[in-house]
């Protein structure tokens, strides 16, 4: 299901105001949940930032496929990473790059809290909303040929997993910082 493009915005703007409410007045939520590519991922509340409404993005040459250009939101200038491709060329044994179905706009961007001293934003094929413990049942390590930037792994009472990402090791990862060919 495709949301038109009014109801994108409202919900982008709830998932910022409800991180914005969680960040204030303690944390009760922990985590961003995500999809990238019908894969769910959680990004730290501490670590991430807001969602950020869809813009044009300025390809930057010589640049690594996984990083799409830049983006200029309120008057400050992001790098756009595919978080899909990013994954992928990291060896993530279960993602497989798949075509994009969907225009770039209908993609969320995800940015890093400005904390980790990064102007970048993270392409997600979707926002789920905020998480906490209480959302899941069973938690694991990470394997120990997974990325350093790979937290525990969580099953909520369905049955879905959901792979925690350390933004702050992502970050600091000498892979995500070298975008240049």
């Amino acid at each position: 299901m495709t949301l038109p493009r009014e109801d994108l915005k409202n919900f982008q703007a709830r998932v910022a105001e409800r991180l914005r409410v969680a960040r204030e007045q303690g944390v009760t939520a922990s985590w961003l949940a995500v999809a990238v590519q019908g894969l769910n991922y959680l990004f730290p509340l501490s670590q991430a930032n807001e969602v950020l409404p869809p813009a044009t993005i300025i390809p930057v040459p010589y640049a690594k496929t996984w990083f799409l250009g830049a983006i200029n939101s309120r008057g400050r200038i992001y790098g756009v990473v595919d978080l899909a491709d990013y994954l992928a060329l990291e060896g993530h044994q279960v993602l497989s790059v798949l075509p994009r179905a969907h225009p770039l706009s209908e993609y969320s961007l995800v940015g890093l809290n400005d904390a980790l001293s990064l102007n970048c934003v993270l392409m997600v094929s979707k926002v789920f909303g905020l998480r906490n413990t209480e959302h899941f049942s069973a938690s694991s390590q990470p394997a120990q040929s997974a990325p350093v930037f790979f937290g525990d792994l969580y099953q909520d009472e369905t049955g879905v997993s959901w792979q925690e990402l350390d933004l702050r090791n992502l970050s600091r990862s000498t892979n995500f910082l070298s975008i240049s060919v």
